[in-house]
């Protein structure tokens, strides 16, 4: 093999490496970007002030009558609240900014848990507004959920990632 064939061996090779690399960073970094944005649109909405409406909805039993949480000021304030969390969560996981597991990860607890005492009262806005989309994306958000849950809701985080520090 003569030297400029060597060399060229060479510099092919290393533009080969070059690119891969390359390649490599750029995932890396996308996905560094797209979990510090699920982060921060989670945390936008994880204020004192939401931590309480969903602890009051919580207190709620399954399927609560909707006309319970209409009489209601506070509680209606605090169903509402949780309705527009999760309308967007739903709408950001199915855009791909937020990824289902992370989500499913950070709040999905609580999610799925305000989803089953207030889809009555969901169903019953629906039906008053003759609006199909009220709460379309918190049950679609849901149903995925509860469809490809993340391995820490059934077994539990402290179990499913047992000796695991990242992904």
């Amino acid at each position: 093999m003569s030297f400029d064939t060597a060399a060229n061996v060479a510099t092919t090779l290393a533009v080969v490496v070059a690119v891969v690399f390359g390649l490599a960073e750029l995932r890396r970094a996308v996905r560094d970007r797209r979990d510090r944005q699920a982060v921060e649109v989670i945390r936008s909405v994880q204020t004192q002030e939401s931590h309480r409406a969903v602890g009051r909805i919580l207190k709620l039993p399954d399927d609560a009558d909707p006309d319970v949480i209409r009489s209601d000021p506070a509680l209606l304030e605090a169903a509402m609240l949780v309705y527009f969390a999760c309308e967007m969560w739903g709408s950001i996981v199915y855009e791909g900014v937020v990824d289902l597991h992370t989500l499913d990860r950070m709040v999905g607890g609580w999610v799925r848990a305000s989803w089953v005492r207030l889809r009555r009262w969901i169903a019953a806005e629906r039906i008053e507004t003759r609006n199909v989309n009220v709460g379309e994306w918190w049950q679609w958000l849901y149903e995925q959920l509860e469809a490809d849950p993340d391995p820490g809701k059934s077994l539990g985080a402290h179990v499913a990632y047992r000796g695991k520090s990242e992904r």
